[in-house]
């Protein structure tokens, strides 16, 4: 939404914008309790989606908690917090760009150093699955995208 008005700030600098330049805006209204809704909701639940997710990496290999034998456990749980609550606060704000172009850019550098990347196909599946469990289909075609571009840009 800020680089989108950005953009229009500039765009129709000194001249009144198109409806179809206005169109984003109130696109962003009419979603914007929906929004809300999802948000709160992925808040709410935020600890329920992590032990769900670190029960079920847990069961699918409990090497994915370890790095050169010492145990990352906390600090998964970290990164996945962080992670989530990020693609909560970019789903609410509509702003995929400064989701990506900041924060996950910077976290994939993270994860590359670490070699985190092996895993990430089997992890963000969970923490999509799981976050989907929590929402309705409408709510969940806000946030899954997100959860979407997270898993293509650290993967």
């Amino acid at each position: 939404m800020y680089k989108s008005l950005a953009r229009l700030s500039v765009e129709t600098d000194g001249r009144y914008a198109t409806d179809n330049e206005l169109q984003f805006i109130e696109d962003y209204i009419n979603s914007v309790e929906k929004r809300i809704t999802t948000y709160e909701k992925i808040r709410d639940a935020e600890p329920k989606i992590i032990e769900k997710v670190e029960k079920q990496k847990q069961e699918i290999n409990p090497e994915l908690f370890k790095l050169n034998g010492r145990d990352i456990t906390g600090i998964c749980r970290r990164d996945m917090i962080d992670i989530l609550r990020c693609s909560a606060g970019a789903m609410l704000l509509n702003e995929m760009d400064y989701l990506r172009d900041n924060m996950l850019i910077w976290y994939r550098t993270i994860v590359q150093a670490y070699q985190y990347d092996r895993h990430d196909d089997a992890i963000y599946k969970l923490l999509e699955n799981n976050t989907k469990a929590y929402l309705t289909p409408e709510e969940a075609k806000l946030m899954i995208p997100i959860l979407q571009l997270d898993h293509t840009l650290l993967s």
